[in-house]
């Protein structure tokens, strides 16, 4: 490598770590080999080498020694490869395929791993964070051994760069990547920021502590804790106090134990509210700091402002889809950030992310909830079909440009061909990214589709396909095809924002008819004046249909009211629901019938929310629902749910050094994982520092067992599946061995809210096989119950031992388990 251009880089990416080059130890020859997965969007998959990696004692590949067939049926074998001048391994058997790289170390030494365009990476066996879009962002403090050290790398998108750094200073910023609001001259407050802290110590900085300087006037923060070896981006305050428009440095020290152990300088942009500008806020997710932009509207109207939620496409940042748009003289226009530039395709914590971001305008702005609009352009485009079908009671019209309307349309199948019960159960848990059967949902609002027809990213068949498709059945849809635009031609165009102004959302009282379909009611549950509440069967397709008289022409003119309103719904897989009389109270009665059962004579102007379920068959009026524990749309289920709620890693200590370190480094792993790919920030303690008081109402990912963490007991104690040293327990059933895997999740019993998520094993060899993280990617959930066993990247599908759902009551008995055969 030259060290020239290393230097350069380095003192770029390192802010005030001085390193010096000749101290680097690059990492330029080893073996590769091909990928022979099938992996695809799938928590199933077969990896031949990972399962060599995880069921063999210190693996270590030969070359030529083969790992079997690639997608073109020819033998992958390894094979020697020595990276370029630039220090970079480039091929198309990387992208997805491995690299293994050995290095002999003469002494026992701490080191900086600098890597991008993988994965993930196993030093010495142990886990650590991808850099698959080559972002230059990766740095992993890590201990060299003396004498052969292994790398182990997952490529990505076809080329692979690592060297190893020397630490000179072990605790100090890292400016690249922060995020941070602008400054805005008609603003004096203060704002929120977040910097990259790396701890290349073998401590757990718990007394850290930024002081941001702001045109003279200090504030002080208390920074989260960062665990050993580790890299964490961590939340600062700054003062806004500037008036005029300008570019300004805010200067940040880090202290540790009131000692001075890094200073920087950071660029800010004060800006006027007619300029593009971005906000930060604190999300629930995780409590890291987000951000989103505004292009303020040049408002000529005394009424509310429309909202115009625009989600961008892939790579793209945010505060660069928000400069795209003129200011409307209706509305602002809000573009949040999906987490990141590539992120989640605005599902899972993309769709988290973007209607976070919906509800924070929404409450500043003061915008009109009547008039939100949404639209985005690729991947937003894609996010358009999916928010607008996912939530269609938020939207008064939608615009998706260029984009993919389902995951699968894009990426791959929904589902196996003649799927066997255990495969459906992946199927069902991942029904939120089936946008196409949620279809009928865009009967809410008004639909413009556009699309070039010379697109060479995403085809116009997407397009082309929507617009049939929405032709069977939606009035109100618009449809505009360029001749010869290729992929991006713009977002901001007059004919969208012509057809929004036609659109509001009308009053329940004149909606005649509405059709509403869920995944379920955890993902989304309101539509017009119904909530829906519990599933009959859970994680299947849930709808109603529902039918009211409104008053005519005349009876409006006259200012008659109806003194009876009659609502009939139609229901399917539904066993408690909420429906809402507010709409109804110029009535004196409301007769309501479901599925052909009748509620006649209902008092109309004293009654807000009648409640109904279903019991042996027949809809019965009930109470308002009491028992929170039951699942209900703020908790539902599925093993992502739990991965929200301000989440918290809880490792266990109480196993032996092996199951300590394996708990450790997974929640290390997973943490590094959602910081890349979720512009995450998450709090990691052990199990003995865990408590139910201090971290009240918190999701939590616990990773070990009840023999190995001590927070099990404290959480799971009520749990019907049991995890122990050696043992499952799934009611009744007992599974025996060190090598099963689990991924559960359940409620926590003294919260309303938070969920746990269990990562598990019953011993070092099942540990193992749960090292790998693909429930970070999108379409790739889980239900609530998953066992398998060590050989399922060898046997797939196969090493799966039960897999299934919770009854409404949290109980195996009302739930439905799938068991291997």
């Amino acid at each position: 490598m030259k060290t020239k251009s290393l230097s350069t880089l380095l003192i770029a990416l390192f802010s005030t770590v001085v390193l010096i080059a000749q101290d680097t130890i690059p990492l330029t020859k080893g073996l590769m080999v091909g990928s022979t997965s099938q992996a695809r969007r799938s928590m199933i998959y077969k990896d031949p080498v990972f399962h060599s990696f995880i069921t063999q004692k210190q693996y270590k590949p030969k070359e030529n020694d083969s790992i079997g067939l690639n997608r073109r049926d020819e033998v992958e074998r390894w094979e020697r490869v020595t990276a370029d001048e630039n220090g970079v391994f480039k091929s198309r058997k990387l992208r997805g395929g491995y690299l293994f790289i050995t290095y002999n170390s003469p002494v026992e030494q701490l080191r900086v791993l600098e890597i991008s365009g993988h994965n993930e990476v196993f030093v010495n066996a142990v886990p650590r964070g991808g850099d698959v879009y080559n972002k230059h962002l990766t740095f992993h403090p890590i201990q060299i051994k003396k004498g052969e050290n292994t790398f182990l790398v997952k490529g990505g998108r076809g080329q692979v760069n690592l060297q190893l750094l020397p630490v000179i200073k072990p605790i100090s910023f890292l400016k690249r990547d922060m995020t941070i609001p602008d400054f805005l001259t008609t603003e004096n407050d203060t704002k929120i920021g977040s910097v990259r802290i790396l701890n290349a110590s073998e401590n757990n900085l718990k007394n850290l502590k930024i002081v941001a300087e702001s045109n003279g006037e200090v504030l002080e923060t208390k920074a989260a804790s960062i665990i050993p070896m580790a890299m964490r981006k961590v939340a600062y305050k700054v003062k806004d106090n500037y008036t005029e428009k300008d570019t300004v440095r805010v200067h940040l020290k880090l202290y540790n134990n009131n000692k001075l152990v890094d200073e920087t300088s950071v660029l800010y942009h004060v800006r006027t509210p007619q300029d593009r500008y971005s906000r930060t806020f604190v999300s629930n997710i995780d409590g890291s700091v987000q951000y989103f932009s505004v292009k303020e509207g040049d408002l000529k109207t005394d009424e509310q402002p429309a909202m115009f939620l625009s989600v961008h496409g892939a790579s793209v940042e945010a505060r660069n889809q928000a400069a795209s748009y003129k200011a409307k003289d209706w509305g602002h226009v809000f573009a949040p950030t999906n987490r990141r530039p590539f992120g989640f395709n605005w599902e899972d914590w993309g769709r988290w992310d973007a209607m976070e971001v919906q509800k924070i305008a929404e409450d500043m702005y003061g915008t009109d909830p009547k008039r939100t609009y949404l639209t985005g352009h690729s991947m937003g485009g894609h996010g358009t079909w999916h928010l607008g079908a996912t939530f269609p009671n938020k939207w008064a019209a939608i615009a998706p440009i260029s984009g993919w309307y389902s995951l699968f349309s894009y990426a791959g199948k929904e589902k196996a061909e003649n799927e066997s019960a255990i495969e459906h159960m992946f199927t069902r848990s991942n029904y939120a990214s089936h946008t196409l059967e949620l279809s009928r949902n865009y009967l809410h609002h008004g639909v413009y589709i556009q699309h070039g027809d010379a697109d060479e990213v995403v085809s116009v068949d997407q397009a082309r396909f929507m617009k049939k498709h929405l032709a069977e059945f939606h009035p109100d849809f618009a449809y505009l095809e360029y001749e010869d635009k290729k992929h991006w031609f713009g977002i901001d165009f007059h004919t969208i924002f012509d057809y929004f102004k036609w659109h509001t959302i009308p009053d329940n009282d004149v909606v005649k008819t509405f059709e509403f379909k869920t995944v379920n009611p955890g993902v989304s549950s309101e539509s017009r004046y119904v909530s829906l509440y519990q599933q009959e069967k859970l994680f299947e397709f849930t709808s109603i249909k529902g039918t009211q008289n409104a008053r005519t022409e005349k009876q409006i003119k006259k200012n008659e009211v109806l003194k009876t309103r009659h609502i009939s719904f139609e229901t399917e897989n539904l066993k408690k629901f909420k429906v809402n009389l507010e709409h109804t109270k110029a009535s004196d009665t409301v007769n309501i019938t479901i599925d052909g059962v009748k509620f006649n004579n209902i008092d109309a102007k004293n009654k807000n929310d009648i409640w109904f379920e279903k019991l042996n068959d027949s809809w019965k009026i009930a109470e308002a629902p009491s028992n929170t524990f039951e699942k209900n749309p703020t908790r539902y289920g599925n093993f992502k749910e739990a991965f929200k709620n301000n989440m918290l890693f809880v490792y266990g200590t109480k196993g032996t050094t092996a199951e300590n370190n394996w708990a450790f480094n997974k929640a290390r792993f997973d943490a590094e994982t959602f910081y890349y790919r979720g512009n995450g920030s998450i709090d990691i303690i052990s199990d003995k520092e865990f408590s139910l008081k201090k971290y009240k109402d918190r999701s939590v990912i616990l990773y070990g067992n009840a023999s190995t963490n001590s927070a099990w007991k404290v959480l799971l104690k009520d749990s019907p599946v049991q995890v122990k040293r050696n043992e499952i327990k799934v009611g009744n059933k007992i599974l025996k061995g060190d090598n099963y895997s689990a991924y559960l999740t359940f409620p926590r019993t003294d919260s309303k809210t938070a969920s746990i998520a269990v990562i598990t094993g019953t011993g070092i060899n099942g540990f193992k096989s749960a090292n790998q993280n693909k429930y970070f990617g999108s379409g790739t959930d889980t239900p609530d119950v998953f066992i398998f066993n060590n050989t399922i990247y060898n046997d797939g599908v196969n090493a799966v031992e039960a897999i299934g759902y919770y009854g409404n009551d949290w109980s195996l008995e009302n739930g439905e388990i799938e068991w291997k055969n």
